[in-house]
């Protein structure tokens, strides 16, 4: 069976749906029928996908009958989405109201990937085996209490502080500073720690990363211990809970320490375990010794996580157009690693199509004639004061002469063939006018109220 990626639109409800007590005749009638079953439970899962998005671990299955893409499992699902793109599905107007609610209030998934059956049988022994149980270990097989314990523990923020303390302490082993401040947040700070570290923003500016049980760095050990001493130096000292228990006070923190972050310039190709291996020098370069003709051994790599290997990964837009939207989603399909210079091209495209949308939107008439100018319309109207922390490397490429990545780079990745763009640049360029573009978007919903 193939996969392909299919518009919620384009999906059709499965009449004779084994979950149907008789044969529904219509959409309106189909929904109806799963919100007998239980609206709470639809409602549960609308705002887990709302979250969370879909799990990519279960693929809806369809079926193609003639022009319809007929929903084989995972109808819950695909009902789910319909009712949130179009909440007046609902039967009673209570429910229309709180599935309205729940799409309000974060990002509803318009596509998703689907595996296409050619025919019923061909999918039967497969969503029997998803329905009917283990089926003596080749259906699925529920984790016990104690699994369930071991996975919970490694993924809560406090254990994830508790590893970061651990990394720390070997890869800075020789810093007797750091190392006290380490273990006044291991005695007594370690939640803080994890409040911290369970932001992805904190996360993503101090280019740390978790793989399992191993924590990985995007920077080399010089550039990262600045941060590394300020965080564990605050959280031992003077930064108490009240500091940094929401969002908006993390934020304000990571302006706080602005001076003390890795710049985006020295960010590596791919992320590094943060370990003592690399004492003594920075992550991701070697050493050499005095008179020895043996070549320095390589620091050994780790798998990119997920979200940094595709563009834009994390960026989600709701209030742009439709079609700027679906033009994001499908960008953010592509390859950084596989397809290099589609990605660095898409970059710009991506970045200046949101931008000249949000100006028509918005009926911006200045700085529309190239996009240097559209994009510094955009960021002196989301960060007049050019205080925000997160868009300091969209200022610094698109608005100033300098660096080795500035918008000039842009263009010449779609302009001359003799440019051949590294995954490094392009990842750097992601990071970068990512959190542009999520931005925009809210500056779009708050226009629109």
């Amino acid at each position: 069976m193939k996969q392909a990626s299919m518009h919620v639109s384009s999906l059709v409800l499965d009449e004779t749906n084994p979950r149907h007590a008789k044969q529904t005749s219509s959409l309106e009638e189909s929904i109806a029928a799963l919100l007998e079953k239980g609206p709470d439970k639809l409602l549960r899962l609308a705002r887990n996908i709302v979250q969370h998005g879909l799990n990519p671990t279960e693929l809806i299955v369809v079926m193609t009958n003639g022009s319809q893409n007929v929903v084989l499992e995972g109808n819950r699902r695909v009902a789910t989405l319909k009712l949130l793109n179009k909440p007046s599905l609902a039967p009673t107007e209570p429910l229309q109201r709180k599935f309205a609610a729940i799409a309000n209030s974060g990002v509803v998934p318009r596509r998703v990937q689907c595996v296409v059956a050619e025919n019923r049988a061909q999918a039967a022994h497969w969503i029997r085996l998803r329905h009917t149980g283990e089926n003596s270990g080749i259906g699925v097989v529920k984790w016990n209490s104690a699994e369930v314990s071991r996975f919970g523990g490694r993924s809560t923020p406090t254990e994830k502080a508790r590893i970061l303390t651990e990394a720390v302490s070997d890869l800075f082993a020789e810093d007797a500073e750091l190392l006290k401040d380490v273990a006044t947040v291991r005695e007594a700070r370690l939640t803080n720690l994890g409040r911290m570290i369970g932001d992805p923003e904190v996360r993503n500016r101090m280019g740390i990363s978790f793989d399992g049980d191993v924590v990985l760095t995007s920077y080399p050990k010089g550039k990262l211990r600045p941060i590394i001493s300020r965080l564990f130096q605050d959280l031992a000292g003077p930064v108490s809970v009240d500091k940094i228990k929401t969002k908006r006070q993390r934020n304000s923190y990571l302006q706080q320490v602005e001076d003390d972050l890795p710049k985006l310039a020295y960010r590596l190709d791919e992320p590094q375990k943060l370990a003592n291996s690399t004492v003594g020098h920075d992550v991701g370069e070697t050493t050499e010794t005095s008179g020895s003709s043996d070549a320095p051994s390589k620091t050994s790599r780790r798998k990119r996580p997920d979200f940094e290997k595709r563009l834009f990964q994390s960026v989600s837009l709701r209030h742009v157009s439709l079609r700027t939207s679906e033009v994001l989603e499908e960008a953010k399909r592509i390859s950084i690693d596989e397809m290099p210079n589609v990605a660095a091209i898409m970059v710009r495209i991506v970045v200046d199509i949101v931008v000249t949308d949000a100006a028509e939107q918005l009926g911006w008439k200045r700085n529309q004639a190239d996009l240097k100018g559209r994009i510094g319309a955009a960021l002196h109207q989301i960060d007049p004061a050019q205080d925000d922390s997160s868009l300091s490397d969209a200022w610094r490429f698109s608005q100033k002469d300098e660096g080795a990545l500035v918008l000039k780079t842009l263009h010449s990745f779609v302009h001359s063939w003799q440019n051949n763009p590294l995954t490094s640049e392009v990842r750097k360029l992601s990071a970068a006018y990512g959190p542009l573009l999520s931005k925009v978007d809210e500056l779009l919903e708050k226009k629109k109220r």
